[in-house]
């Protein structure tokens, strides 16, 4: 879909479109319910705006509540997702990102891959894999 590239900015945090088919999610400090919450929001409107994305999530330097985090996988759901790319996250946050991304998988309809790399470069080569499999088995 040939969107125009659209970006939204929420306290220190930003998403933004990447066309076709990726959102890149930035998150810095702490991230309140209220941004939470606009981050489902804007979640879902990226899922309307191009149809299932890859998302790529920021959160090295994010902190997250145990509220937050069950609201994330309880309002969050799979099927906007072709993959979510962690970027960045420390062994907490990469426990805590599973969790969300397996409560996602068992209320949702559809399945995606999470996998946690160090920089944004790696996360786009991922994605890059990611289509390719996709591809190949699609036929």
């Amino acid at each position: 879909m040939s969107e125009k590239p659209r970006e939204w900015t929420f306290g220190t945090h930003r998403v933004r479109i990447e066309p076709p088919d990726i959102a890149v999610a930035t998150f810095v400090g702490p991230i309140s319910m209220d941004e939470v919450k606009r981050t489902c929001e804007i979640y879902q409107e990226v899922f309307t705006l191009v149809g299932p994305y890859y998302i790529l999530a920021e959160i090295g330097r994010a902190q997250l509540d145990a509220t937050g985090r069950r609201y994330l996988s309880e309002n969050n759901r799979s099927e906007w997702f072709k993959g979510c790319v962690y970027v960045g996250a420390d062994i907490v946050q990469q426990t805590f990102g599973k969790a969300i991304s397996l409560a996602m998988l068992f209320t949702g309809k559809s399945s995606f891959e999470t996998t946690f790399v160090k920089t944004l470069e790696d996360a786009n080569a991922w994605v890059q894999q990611n289509r390719a499999r996709s591809q190949r088995k699609a036929g």
